[in-house]
């Protein structure tokens, strides 16, 4: 059963357990909010205390489902006595699209409680806006009120739910640079790798380093599958002062699609291959590179000397 389309003339009906349960959930977000005590949500006392909320309907359970009745004497439907919302209690409504095919009902009624309708669950926040000054505000347009109720609901409620609604589309951010250049950051880190002691030991791995995110500085990765040292680490560390590259991803962890839980942060990579940059580097350039790296080093205040000490104290490259 639908607990929000008011236009349902039923007097009776048979909602799933979950839906039963929402009843039951909306008292006691009521409740909550009052500073009031709250119904125990048990599968044994569900349909008393539904029966102490709504005293005009009456409910029976069988398993997982429960049938819903109005009384004997009780006019109108089941949907005016039950529903999330009501006749009784104005209301406006909207809907809000995350990703390509999700997307979700919010319905925010005058006594300050919104309602938020995926599928077949349903959700409860509270809001602080006077309905009548939103319809004031949007010249009572409903395309108008429909975008302002959306903006209000990312910006306001989702933000501050445990688990946001969450498009990665969206929040995804391709890679630029802050500062610098990427042209310059290659450069870089070809010089670091053409002077890194032993590195044709590790022709088969790859330097890999990690784009800056809206948590994380970027850095370089050393892990079981690419080539780090401590004496490439400072150098990318000084390479990324001053070429900052920014920009990042979210990767499905195959949690709930629509939500922030189901999706991890991943930053952006640069990779550079070891082989490749050997093979296409004659040694002149490489013997080039040395000298450059001093050059670059020296100019920034550092003394190439303690680089090649760190090399010789750490062995010739690191697995």
């Amino acid at each position: 059963m639908d607990l929000t389309d008011l236009k349902q003339k039923t007097r009776a009906a048979t909602l799933s357990y979950s839906e039963a349960q929402t009843l039951l959930q909306l008292h006691n977000f009521k409740c909550e909010l009052n500073r009031q005590p709250t119904l125990s949500e048990d599968y044994e006392s569900l349909c008393g205390n539904l029966e102490k909320i709504y005293p005009d309907v009456s409910f029976e359970i069988a398993g997982y489902r429960v049938s819903a009745e109005l009384r004997e004497g009780v006019g109108g439907t089941l949907i005016e006595k039950i529903g999330l919302v009501s006749g009784d209690i104005p209301h406006l409504k909207t809907t809000v699209a995350y990703g390509a095919d999700d997307s979700i009902r919010l319905f925010f009624r005058a006594d300050r409680i919104g309602v938020i309708k995926e599928e077949e669950s349903y959700n409860f926040f509270e809001h602080d806006l006077d309905l009548d000054e939103v319809k004031r505000q949007c010249h009572d347009r409903e395309n108008e009120i429909e975008e302002y109720l959306c903006d209000y609901f990312r910006d306001e409620i989702n933000e501050e739910m445990e688990d946001p609604f969450f498009n990665p589309d969206g929040d995804a951010c391709d890679l630029y640079f802050e500062k610098g250049s990427e042209a310059e950051l290659n450069r870089l880190i070809k010089l670091f790798i053409l002077t890194e002691p032993g590195i044709e030991k590790v022709g088969d791995r790859e330097v890999c380093l990690c784009a800056a995110t809206g948590e994380d500085d970027p850095y370089l990765m050393t892990d079981d599958y690419f080539y780090g040292s401590e004496r490439l680490e400072r150098l990318a560390g000084i390479a990324l002062a001053e070429n900052r590259p920014v920009g990042w991803s979210w990767e499905y962890n195959d949690g709930a699609i629509d939500r922030r839980s189901g999706y991890n942060h991943s930053a952006e990579c640069l990779r550079w291959g070891i082989d490749e940059i050997l093979e296409q580097s004659p040694a002149r350039e490489r013997m080039a590179a040395r000298r450059e790296l001093r050059e670059y080093l020296e100019a920034r205040g550092y003394n190439p000397a303690g680089f090649d000490a760190m090399a010789q104290a750490t062995g010739e490259g690191e697995a």
